[in-house]
């Protein structure tokens, strides 16, 4: 995008906040003797919070929305580094997009997005931070997000902290999920000789989760962990 068109585009995102500004300051005249008498204050606090919410936020929203398109095209093919980085103004990437948009829902999101990439690429430091900025309740991706953290650390050599993360990730959200997660936890144990800590996670994937595929096999495995932390 050129200079020209990137200063044009501030102007009316300029515009278009002082134009809501305008209109929540007509709404004050308005309505000023109820400002002025008896539940003012709520009101005032009410107006503001629309005002915000339909000028400013909405359509800042809408735009982060608009810009992860084409980054996320490259990520369902694979191309991480156009993904992550983009290509300039015209395709920003996802960090460009979490940088500038990181209040709206969309630049969370782009937060997730840009950790994965940087993990796929081998940038694991940059790929915590990515995935720390992330902030959801969402039963899949805030557990996803945990374990693409215990895999960083893995990359790292730092299993203390990989197998926190794992566990987090396990018990954050009751999900399909947690076995595998419990299963890495309990793989990052037994690498750290921590056979008991181990055991305990297989036989939460047996009896919690006995329909899952983990369990199908977990039955050698407690074995093993069983005759190992006898020695």
């Amino acid at each position: 995008m050129s200079g020209k068109k990137q200063d044009n585009k501030e102007k009316e995102q300029v515009v278009e906040i002082v134009e809501g500004i305008h209109k929540i300051e007509n709404f004050f005249k308005e309505y000023k003797n109820i400002l002025i008498y008896g539940v003012g204050g709520l009101v005032l606090i009410i107006a503001v919070y629309t005002g915000y919410k339909e000028f400013v936020s909405k359509p800042f929203q809408k735009e982060a929305l608009e810009q992860m398109v084409i980054p996320q095209n490259y990520f369902e093919r694979d191309s991480f580094r156009l993904a992550l980085e983009g290509q300039g103004l015209l395709e920003p990437g996802f960090a460009a997009i979490a940088d500038e948009y990181g209040s709206t829902s969309s630049g969370n999101l782009a937060n997730f997005y840009a950790g994965v990439c940087c993990l796929k690429l081998g940038e694991y430091q940059n790929a915590i931070e990515y995935f720390n900025k992330f902030k959801s309740d969402d039963e899949i991706f805030a557990p996803r997000a945990l374990a693409n953290i215990g895999n960083c650390y893995v990359e790292l050599g730092d299993l203390e902290k990989a197998v926190q993360y794992f566990e987090r990730a396990a018990h954050e959200k009751d999900n399909l999920a947690s076995p595998s997660y419990l299963m890495k936890a309990t793989v990052v144990y037994e690498k750290l000789g921590q056979y008991s800590k181990a055991l305990k996670l297989y036989e939460e994937i047996k009896y919690k989760y006995p329909d899952s595929n983990e369990a199908n096999t977990v039955d050698k495995y407690i074995e093993r962990v069983k005759t190992l932390a006898s020695k």
